[in-house]
């Protein structure tokens, strides 16, 4: 069983490159530190830059150990802020799923 943690963001208009840049910071933060990175990915449809940051967690456990980890990180509220900054006010979203059938499962 796993655990996704999915951050939504609507962004303002023209600021995906910062938001992009940032995020590819923080992953390079993440990975010196041993910690998952968060991919990108947009919607096929829907709204205008809207994005999400996801990453898979082996366990609850898993995902809150690097949570606090990562806001240990000299750098990483700084580039919270500045990603901060290109979202559409009262658009931000966060969820954490628990995975309980992998769809790619072998059922023999």
């Amino acid at each position: 069983m796993t655990y996704r943690h999915q951050i939504l963001r609507n962004l303002r208009f023209g600021t995906l490159p910062d938001f992009v840049a940032a995020e590819k910071a923080k992953n390079a933060l993440r990975i010196q530190a041993g910690l998952t990175p968060y991919a990108i990915w947009s919607p096929a449809f829907g709204g205008l830059h809207h994005l999400v940051l996801e990453a898979q967690f082996a366990s609850m456990t898993a995902f809150e150990a690097e949570h606090v980890a990562s806001k240990a990180l000299d750098g990483m509220a700084a580039l919270n802020a500045r990603q901060l900054e290109c979202v559409i006010e009262g658009t931000a979203q966060d969820r954490l799923q628990r995975l309980s059938l992998d769809a790619s499962a072998d059922e023999g």
